[in-house]
């Protein structure tokens, strides 16, 4: 996993050295997938930080109780969870934006990581013109296994020698330092698609509306029905559970942080939110 979420080159053939002296039969497997699929420092940015873990573990949750369903059960119940779930997001994101928020609370805990970390930066100006420096690290990265390095960072071409300003199109917290020694406001370098804005021109698409089978036309095709040789032979109902992992947050502490679930603030819930629009 660390040889896929590598930032830069040199890290990723690092780790994939390790996975080689442990099993060498999987980095041979490996090396046989191009590196612009499944590598973060060769995506060139195209990826946004999204890793294919990550996607499918989004699409395993919304499946979690219908993906042992038939099939023509399956499409069903994932169009219509697909347009509740756009028509909630652009609710919430609506919302969000009415309470005078610009960016998703993602964004916002990612720059706030960034800043507490860049506190412990140290930071030389190469060129006031060019705005390039090079920011040494005093402590280890808390998310990266490495002793404290040194990187430089030119704001001019957004470029950072670590490699995450390029593959998460964010700034990192070697940016931040550079930007607060300058008095240059970070969010100038966080692009318009990760504006509240952007968002909710996604979910501004709509879904048709399926009438009952019995409104349908007729249908002269080929008729389709289950295999009775696969019917399932055990008693009871079939249990569906998902592998617990990093990303299940603990009950108590979604509770003690509970939020208004449309415009995410403190202090009310969404049946009395005050920034829902009538509208």
């Amino acid at each position: 996993m660390l040889a896929g979420y590598a930032y830069t080159e040199k890290m990723h053939w690092r780790h994939l050295g390790d996975i080689r002296a442990n099993k060498p039969s999987a980095t041979e497997w490996l090396d046989q997938l191009p590196k612009q699929k499944w590598v973060q420092c060769f995506d060139e940015g195209k990826c946004w930080g999204h890793m294919t873990t990550n996607l499918s573990e989004s699409v395993n949750s919304m499946l979690k109780n219908t993906r042992h369903l038939p099939v023509s059960s399956l499409v069903e119940e994932t169009y219509f969870k697909t347009a509740q779930l756009f028509a909630n997001r652009g609710r919430q994101t609506q919302a969000m934006i009415n309470s005078g928020s610009q960016y998703s609370e993602v964004i916002f805990d990612a720059i706030n990581s960034g800043q507490q970390e860049s506190n412990t930066h140290i930071v030389n100006d190469f060129d006031r013109h060019n705005h390039t420096f090079i920011i040494t690290e005093t402590q280890s990265p808390l998310e990266t296994p490495r002793p404290p390095g040194r990187f430089r960072v030119m704001l001019q071409s957004q470029k950072c020698d670590c490699g995450e300003f390029q593959a998460k199109h964010l700034p990192c917290s070697h940016v931040m330092a550079a930007c607060k020694s300058v008095n240059v406001d970070p969010m100038t370098y966080v692009p318009m698609i990760f504006t509240l804005q952007h968002i909710l021109h996604i979910y501004d698409n709509s879904f048709g509306l399926l009438p009952h089978e019995s409104m349908w036309q007729e249908y002269e095709g080929d008729q389709w029905g289950p295999d009775p040789r696969r019917k399932r032979t055990a008693k009871g109902r079939p249990v569906s559970t998902r592998i617990p992992t990093e990303m299940d947050e603990d009950e108590n502490e979604r509770a003690s942080r509970k939020k208004c679930e449309l415009c995410r603030q403190h202090g009310h819930s969404r049946n009395n939110c005050p920034n829902v629009s009538s509208s």
